[in-house]
C-alpha cells in the first residue's frame, strides 16, 4: 500500500504508486501504514479523515511544505 497527501492535508491510501494531483509519502504493509499513522497524523472532525498536522491550516505554499517536511520527519521517511 501507498500513503499520498493533498494540499489539503487530506492523506489518502493507494494500491498506485501514484495518483495525480498528490504528494507521494511512502509505503508499506497497510497494517503498519495505520499504526504510523495513529501516532503521528491527526483525525479530520468527521473521525474518520486522517490530516498531515499543520498542512490544511497553511496559509503559503512555504508554510505547507514545511509541515509535510515536519511530518515526514516524525514518520521516519526523512
Amino acid at each position: 500500500m501507498y500513503l499520498h497527501c493533498y494540499r489539503s492535508g487530506e492523506i489518502v491510501f493507494s494500491r498506485a504508486p501514484a495518483i495525480d494531483g498528490a504528494i507521494p509519502l511512502c509505503e508499506g504493509r497497510k497494517d503498519e501504514l495505520k499504526q504510523k499513522l495513529s501516532a503521528k497524523a491527526r483525525l479530520a472532525y468527521d473521525g474518520e479523515t486522517w490530516l498531515v498536522p499543520g498542512l490544511p491550516e497553511a496559509q503559503t505554499d512555504d508554510e505547507a511544505i514545511n509541515a509535510l517536511e515536519r511530518f515526514q520527519t516524525r514518520l521516519g521517511l526523512v
